[in-house]
Formats: C-alpha cells, structure tokens, sequence
C-alpha cells in the first residue's frame, strides 16, 4: 500500500483511541469538581490528558495541586498531603453520575476513586506542589513528594503508612509537568504527533493484558516519540511509527537514554534495567509480529489487526525488510512477479519449466531457478527472500535475504512442506513491489 494510503489508515485508527465524547465530559466535571474543593487559582492539569496523548478507556487523572512558593516555610510531605487528604475528605463533593468515591493517601498523593456500581470507574492523584523554579518556557517547576516505585496505588498506599509508622522522611523532589505540556504543544504542530503516540500507548496497553510483566510505561514511549517529532518535526505518521518500532530494540529497551527535564541525574527510563532478558525478548518478538504484519497490509487490511500482539519467533538466519530499515510501500500499479525454473522437466530444456504451472509443486532434490518474469517498477536492485516451512526441525529454519538472488542459486527441494520464495524490488530505499512464489514439496 502506498504510504498516503498507509498514512490515511494509521490517522483514522488513532482516531478511535482518543477519549470518547462521554468520557471528555465525565472528566470535565471532576475537573470542575475539584476546582470548587481545592481552588482553580491553585490546580493544574497535568499528565496524559492536558498533553492530549490519553486513550481510552481513560483510568486516571493528574492534578498538581499548588501550595504555594518553595521556601516561605520548611514543609514536611506528610504534613502536605495528610492537610490535603483531610481538606478532600471535608470539603470535596464529587459529581451525581458516581455512587460513592474513596479516597486514599500515598507517597506523593491523594488520590480519589469515582465508585458506580461499586466498581472503579476512573481515579485521580491530586499531588501537593510548591512552585520552585523556571523552566525555558518561563513557567515554573515544582517540588513534589518523591513518588516511590510500587505498581499499584494500593502497593503505594500500605507504603506510606509503613513510613509514618517508622517516621521515615517523604524527600521533595523536583518537577517540571508544565515543561512536557509545553514540549507536547511543541511538536503537536503536527498532528501526527499525538496520534502516532496513541498508537503506540495502544499496542503497550495490548502487550501488557497478554503478559502483565511486559510492563512498558506510556510516558515513556510518549517521549521517544516526542524525540522523534524533535528530530523530523515534518515527519508523518508512517514514517514516525516505523522509526519507533524498528528502533524500539535500541531506544524503548535501553534504560538511562532520557533525562527527566527537571532532574537530568535521573532519568524517567531507569526502569527498563529492571526487566528481565527474557521479558525483553518477549517484548522484541511481539515488535517483529507488529512490523512483519505491517510488511502486510494491503489495501482491504484492518488496520486494527496491528494492535493485536503477535509474539514472532524467528530461526537465527530470518530477515525482514524492516531489519534493512526499508518500509514495504508497494504500489498496486506496478507489475512484478518471479517464478521458479526446474532445471530437469521431461519435454522442456534446462531451467525452463515454470513450477507455478503445477501450482508451485517440486520433487525432492529438485534444483530451482528463481527469478523475476515481469516488471515495470523500475526499482534500482532486488532483494530476495526463501523461507521454508515451520514443521521442518529448527535448525533448519529459513528466512534469509539476500541481494540480487536467492542465497543458493539454484535453490534444492529438500524438505515437506509448503515454503515460499518471495522478491522484493526497492528504490530509494523503499519496497516498492514485492512477489511471492509458493514451493510445495510432498513425500
């Protein structure tokens, strides 16, 4: 598929993971309940939703709430947040669509669950601020409680009290939310922004429901993108999504490559050192399943197919193009086509048979010419894969791609099966045809 039918595609699935028009509208009136608790003058949006990057379904909300400036006096972050979880539990009065709300207490929050039909609907952390600070774009950054790294608000919960119980010292740390709000306006120029990382939060959120211990963070993946959009600020959504997954072996899966803005001693990626090689791999095979079946689609495809996690298992010697850094961008008005030539036919000369006149079936030990039998695509060189089939033992698996010919020429039937021989035609770094040829061999 040419890439602005590709682009097309990827903009109208990113278009149904935004937030539907209910949830924008349940989450404009927590916002505004909030505000008649706390104060407008004293919270601000933070997070996902303020950048525009939130999915649905949206599970929770961020709020900084504003205490005033760092340094008018010397305030404890427990002190900090017990006054405020007591001010919500006072004075906070949520909005008719919610049977009940609970709220908790945390390391560095308060948070409030909006209870129907006594299940959670949606949360928001509410986390105490005092302004300390100026970024680049003259806004201030904050100190706020330290969060410390528990996968659950109930996990933080029982942590907080084991501190008070100890009384353990909550650190304030440094904090710059409105900074990645500025940066997200920055590169949002382009629209393809937001949605390529729609996208991207989407297909994290599938890996993670096949295995929870594929845990990538959305705001991670958002700032690689983002670099992305820094780098190419014209890029479109094609090229941005293949450049995050190709590279997502390098970038994603490599801690310590992004500074935090407010701390650059830290970075907001340390936590990748801590998955494990295996889940690593794992996370790398459901990458090659996205980009072998974005190699794939064709005009009819569901784009939606894409976020389904597929874990692909290679053989050593397997190659794709995405492995080249070439997209698959064919064009249905190019002709291109390869067929395989038997080197002994009864009745024909030497490699003149066609095997796709029975159906691409071969004799074991057959010798088999490859080659291209039509083509108006003018490409500057080829690329030619063979890939056998998955019942042959391991060892022998296939699947890799050379230049100009296949990697034995003639190739040698061997094995059952149905294996294929596919040929690419590239210019200027691009697939712009490809044409497969099936090999079948039966005892």
């Amino acid at each position: 598929m040419k890439k602005d039918k590709f682009n097309s595609k990827l903009r109208d699935l990113a278009r149904t993971l935004s937030p539907t028009q209910k949830e924008r509208g349940m989450i404009s009136q927590i916002y505004q309940s909030i505000n008649d608790c706390l104060g407008e003058e004293n919270t601000i949006q933070i997070g996902s939703y303020p950048r525009y990057t939130a999915i649905t379904p949206v599970h929770d909300l961020d709020i900084l709430y504003v205490l005033g400036k760092w340094g008018e006096s010397d305030p404890r972050a427990t002190e900090a947040l017990n006054k405020l979880h007591a001010l919500i539990n006072q004075q906070y009065k949520m909005p008719n669509e919610f049977d009940s709300v609970k709220v908790g207490i945390q390391t560095h929050s308060v948070t409030i669950s909006f209870m129907k039909n006594k299940e959670e609907v949606i949360s928001v952390d509410i986390v105490p601020a005092y302004e300390y600070g100026a970024n680049e774009f003259s806004q201030p950054t904050y100190k706020v409680p330290e969060i410390i790294k528990k996968k659950s608000h109930r996990a933080r919960a029982q942590f907080y009290v084991e501190k008070q119980i100890k009384r353990e010292v909550i650190n304030w740390i440094d904090s710059d939310p409105r900074g990645y709000i500025s940066c997200a306006t920055a590169v949002g120029k382009n629209p393809d922004f937001r949605k390529a990382v729609k996208i991207a939060k989407r297909w994290k959120n599938n890996l993670q429901s096949e295995n929870e211990d594929l845990k990538l963070k959305s705001f991670h993946l958002e700032q690689v993108i983002t670099c992305i959009f820094q780098e190419n600020p014209r890029i479109e959504i094609f090229d941005a999504i293949f450049k995050f997954f190709v590279d997502l072996p390098d970038t994603v899966l490599v801690a310590n490559r992004i500074a935090d803005r407010a701390n650059p001693d830290k970075y907001i990626d340390d936590y990748v050192a801590d998955i494990s090689k295996w889940h690593k791999e794992m996370i790398r095979e459901a990458r090659d399943g996205f980009l072998a079946k974005l190699e794939s689609v064709q005009d009819g495809s569901s784009m939606g197919t894409l976020l389904a996690i597929h874990f692909y298992e290679r053989g050593s010697a397997e190659k794709f193009m995405f492995d080249f850094n070439i997209p698959v961008l064919t064009d249905e008005n190019n002709v291109f086509s390869i067929d395989g030539f038997l080197k002994k036919k009864a009745g024909f000369r030497e490699y003149r048979y066609p095997i796709s006149a029975g159906g691409g079936v071969v004799d074991r030990h057959d010798l088999i010419k490859f080659q291209i039998v039509k083509n108006n695509t003018g490409a500057g060189f080829y690329k030619w894969k063979v890939k056998n089939d998955r019942s042959v033992e391991r060892a022998q698996w296939r699947g890799e791609i050379t230049d100009n010919q296949t990697s034995n020429d003639p190739e040698k039937a061997l094995y059952d099966g149905r294996h294929f021989v596919e040929a690419y035609a590239i210019k200027d770094n691009v697939c712009i045809a490809k044409a497969k040829q099936s090999v079948i061999l039966k005892s």
